[in-house]
């Protein structure tokens, strides 16, 4: 009879005890892989994982509850390009180690200028190899008060003379190349960067290795050495900075000289030299658009024939030129433009952006991908351009979680709320589907399946 008693009591203690350690109740969740919103939906979180995802009107139980009725319920955005140089110190002055004793204080600092964001994940392309070991530590060892962390290492360039930017690896011949790969993919790397300063045989033999060992590549291929079209034939197809598209479209001798012409109207004549290489990048796009609109729809369709994708930078050329809602204080350029050529500069982004568009349209995948020392901030603020400039909402939030995922090969962990991905999600408090600034409004980030506050959503 005791144990009778016994046995009965311990089922109804099995049968009180909370299935789960979170539910997120009632929420409309986006669903990156279709593009569609999923209503009245309950996420079911154990630990830090998404074990099911199903309709609130069941009942569950669970340690904790959060009320999404009536709100957007997204993935955790991802970041594919950033550099800690811009936190840990400078492009010039940055220390040469990470001294242990200011490693959890670093580690905060970084996360502090993305989590609160929604910016659960990023990608590093290119950092000092001396900061590989404590980045490669917090890679391995994900905590719910900080950003997830992964890297490519340094970015490999061809041994050159002068001083290279100093996340650069220089490797002196194909061998180099290929043992520089093989050395961090036993580091545990997974992911590397060539830069466009890497010439062709070192090129192929380090991308030919880390495709090998199916490892994924990235390339900023701008106006150096390699071209878009030879990288296209070699395998490459993920891409840094979209606007290296233009750099990869020739100009005839006729063309440049109209080129130049347009220029010296706006800067006068001896003073191409001293434009500003942003600028310089703007009044391109604008050219473009303007003259090669065909050799644009030509390269555009090669790179969608190879599924090419492309990590953004929006934010960077929109923040000189005041059209962000988050502006860089030490912003010098915007000060030192005359009112004429700031309007030049406008109507010239405006150019890039039908580029930006016209290669969503085409296919071609795009990801957001910073490269600027603001952080989060850049991403919302990219997220409102890409708004401003007609993309819809899905695409936007596709853009900022799956495409970002696939690209890094990482859809097995984020980039979708689904059981089995990593419980990292951003619930808003206002849809951006009703108006797109609700980017910018409060927000519940859930990271490693812990419920963060956000106190920087404005």
């Amino acid at each position: 009879m005791k144990l009778l008693i016994y046995i009965v009591g311990s089922l109804l203690l099995l049968s009180c005890k909370p299935a789960y350690d979170l539910q997120i109740t009632h929420a409309n969740i986006f669903d990156t892989k279709k593009g569609i919103v999923l209503e009245n939906k309950t996420i079911l979180i154990n630990a830090d994982t998404i074990v099911a995802v199903v309709e609130s009107n069941k009942s569950v139980k669970a340690k904790k509850t959060i009320n999404a009725s009536g709100k957007l319920v997204t993935p955790g955005i991802i970041d594919t390009h950033i550099h800690p140089m811009h936190f840990f110190g400078d492009y010039d002055e940055a220390p040469t180690y990470l001294a242990e004793d200011s490693l959890p204080y670093l580690r905060k600092k970084f996360s502090d200028n993305y989590l609160p964001y929604g910016v659960t994940t990023v990608m590093i392309m290119g950092q000092p190899e001396t900061w590989l070991k404590p980045i490669l530590t917090w890679s391995t060892h994900p905590l719910p008060k900080f950003t997830n962390i992964y890297t490519t290492g340094g970015a490999l360039i061809s041994k050159e003379e002068r001083k290279t930017y100093i996340g650069h690896i220089s490797v002196e011949s194909p061998m180099a190349a290929r043992q520089k790969v093989l050395d961090y993919y036993k580091m545990g790397i997974r992911h590397v960067k060539l830069y466009w300063r890497l010439r062709r045989p070192e090129f192929e033999a380090a991308y030919k290795t880390a495709d090998s060992l199916e490892m994924q590549v990235y390339g900023h291929i701008d106006n150096g050495i390699m071209s878009m079209d030879t990288t296209l034939a070699i395998g490459l197809n993920n891409y840094e900075h979209l606007f290296t598209i233009m750099h990869s479209i020739a100009f005839s001798q006729e063309e440049e000289k109209k080129f130049v012409v347009g220029l010296e109207a706006v800067y006068g004549k001896g003073m191409l030299d001293s434009i500003p290489f942003l600028e310089g990048i703007m009044n391109e796009a604008r050219f473009i658009v303007d003259n090669k609109s065909e050799a644009l729809d030509s390269l555009l369709t090669r790179l969608t024939k190879e599924r090419a994708t492309f990590s953004s930078t929006i934010h960077l050329f929109a923040d000189k030129f005041g059209l962000t809602y988050f502006a860089d204080p030490n912003n010098k350029l915007a000060a030192q433009i005359s009112k004429n050529k700031m309007q030049h500069n406008k109507d010239n982004f405006k150019a890039f952006m039908q580029i930006v568009k016209k290669v969503q349209e085409k296919g071609i995948k795009l990801r957001i991908g910073t490269d600027v020392p603001n952080g989060g901030k850049a991403v919302l603020s990219e997220q409102l351009l890409l708004s401003e400039y007609g993309f819809s909402i899905a695409s936007i939030i596709e853009i900022s979680t799956i495409n970002g995922a696939m690209s890094l090969k990482m859809e097995n962990k984020y980039g979708s709320l689904e059981k089995g991905k990593k419980a990292d999600l951003i619930i808003y408090e206002k849809s951006p589907f009703e108006d797109y600034k609700n980017f910018l409004s409060s927000r519940i980030i859930v990271k490693d399946g812990v419920i963060l506050t956000n106190p920087a959503s404005k």
